[in-house]
């Protein structure tokens, strides 16, 4: 059987402490913290200990935010996270260690997506409102500041950018639905995560793990093409081929020009005749 061409553009309960909530008050820091569970895909944390982690992170940021003067609460995350604590971005290794919080938290270094979803979970954790944001091939964060949303660049550090700036690296298309560069639901957040643990175990060749890390993807973001387009291929890689073209149709609905779907396509389409 062919290969299809899969679309890749990118993507504990705790006791109460002093000074702020517990990731056991927190759900969707609990829940990020918990994403790993179960993956065949390693690397994983205990829970518990990963919550102390996050704990600890958010009560230095709460100590610093207490004392901050003129300082805005995006630059004193920031300064916390990457000059006292130095947490690195990581932009060549794809492992899921930089993609899941736990283990983000345990080496201090995390892809797009794993020091978006820290500074989701610190947002949480210190009553900073902040969503998720993705864009073809990228993740980042807009924090509300004052009287408006600012975007946090984690590849820069935590960096204000313009929307120019990411059209210009990330280009946005035209979709069928609200699906790029709008403030992400928690489920769709965990929806972008599954994508990634998704290639990331395609890559591995781990094809029926990374299966169902798409399943559980679009399950949580089904406007997501990307996400619709890769579980496509997998079906199609493992003979689902009337699953795989349901999957493609859906991501074809959202967004008719996404990359590398109209070949898949064709090779679906020689393989079911093949079939007949």
């Amino acid at each position: 059987m062919r290969r299809a061409l899969l679309v890749l553009l990118l993507l504990a309960a705790c006791e109460r402490r002093r000074g702020g909530p517990a990731v056991s008050e927190a759900p969707f820091a609990r829940r990020l913290l918990t994403l790993a569970r179960g993956l065949e895909a390693g690397p994983t944390a205990e829970p518990a200990a990963a919550a102390r982690d996050l704990e600890r992170l958010a009560a230095a940021a709460r100590a610093a935010l207490a004392r901050r003067g003129p300082a805005s609460a995006v630059e004193v995350l920031n300064r916390v996270v990457f000059e006292d604590e130095g947490f690195r971005r990581e932009v060549d290794d794809t492992d899921l260690a930089y993609v899941l919080l736990p283990s983000v938290l345990r080496a201090q270094r995390g892809s797009c997506v794993g020091l978006g979803t820290l500074y989701l979970a610190l947002g949480e954790l210190l009553h900073v409102p902040m969503r998720g944001v993705v864009v073809p091939g990228h993740f980042f964060v807009r924090a509300w500041e004052g009287d408006r949303w600012r975007s946090v660049e984690l590849l820069r550090r935590g960096a204000e950018e313009s929307p120019e700036w990411y059209r210009v690296r990330w280009p946005v298309p035209s979709t069928t639905a609200s699906v790029y560069d709008r403030p992400l639901t928690d489920d769709e957040v965990a929806g972008v995560v599954e994508y990634d643990v998704g290639n990331e175990l395609r890559r591995r060749g781990r094809v029926a793990e990374a299966r169902r890390a798409f399943e559980r993807a679009v399950t949580h973001f089904p406007a997501l093409p990307e996400a619709q387009a890769s579980l496509g291929a997998v079906l199609q890689l493992t003979g689902s081929l009337d699953a795989a073209l349901a999957a493609y149709r859906t991501a074809g609905r959202v967004e008719p020009g996404l990359p590398g779907l109209d070949e898949n396509l064709r090779l679906l389409g020689e393989e079911l005749g093949a079939r007949r």
